[in-house]
């Protein structure tokens, strides 16, 4: 088996794995933040902070949702945690 075939075989069971319930239910929650001009906040440290900011990109263009991961603006991010506390602020992101 080359490499090839083993990457496409991967490919293969992780689509197997997915939950497409839980993908048709989150793509109903999206549909529903859009109608309502809602917004959606992306999370993310290190490496998952660039595919947070990417991630705003796309639901910005592609699909019309207004988006903000706070990564994107490390002074306001640092200056919130630094006046409330990174509790506080990760309470505020999760809607509490």
């Amino acid at each position: 088996m080359d490499y090839v075939d083993r990457y496409l075989s991967e490919v293969g069971k992780v689509v197997d794995s997915l939950n497409l319930s839980a993908i048709r239910k989150t793509v109903e929650s999206l549909i529903v933040i859009r109608q309502k001009g809602g917004r959606v906040f992306f999370l993310g440290v290190g490496g998952g902070a660039a595919n947070a900011s990417h991630a705003v990109n796309d639901f910005r263009k592609i699909c019309g949702i207004e988006a903000y991961t706070p990564t994107d603006n490390v002074s306001e991010l640092t200056e919130a945690i630094e006046e409330f506390g990174l509790e506080a602020i990760a309470r505020h992101f999760q809607g509490g």
